[in-house]
């Protein structure tokens, strides 16, 4: 019984200890498809993602359709797993838009990071979804 309780609470403390071997800051590129009648191009902009424990917060700035800086950031967070697994959930809104994104993905040992997901947006009363991807190097 004491074996059993004493392999719980290390089993426990092993998950946030060991993802805090991907701690640090992550920096990389979303790139995301263009969506027709709404943006010129595929989306790219910076992307950064800071681990502290098991906990991943993410920024990056949102874009305009032709590629500028609005002033608006997306943000979001998830908890990294043992094995670097990830799950970021955040969005942005601003005048005339919000969205919510979803990225998946794992951090690896080697410093080197992939992320698939969407961003589900209604802008200007109009729905679309789109498919994005990460890389990101620590």
């Amino acid at each position: 019984m004491i074996r059993a309780a004493l392999l719980a609470v290390m089993l426990c403390a092993a998950g946030p200890l060991a993802a805090q071997g991907f701690g640090g800051v992550w920096q990389g590129r979303l790139t995301c498809d263009a969506v027709p009648g709404i943006t010129q191009a595929p989306l790219a902009a910076p992307f950064t993602i800071r681990v502290d424990g098991a906990v991943a917060k993410y920024e990056r700035p949102v874009l305009s359709a032709s590629g500028a800086r609005t002033g608006a950031w997306e943000r979001g967070e998830g908890r990294v797993g043992v094995d670097g697994a990830l799950v970021l959930v955040g969005g942005s809104s601003g005048r005339g838009f919000h969205y919510r994104a979803r990225y998946e993905g794992r951090l690896g040992a080697d410093g080197v990071a992939q992320f698939t997901g969407t961003q589900d947006w209604m802008l200007d009363d109009r729905d679309f979804t789109r498919v994005c991807a990460i890389e990101l190097r620590r």
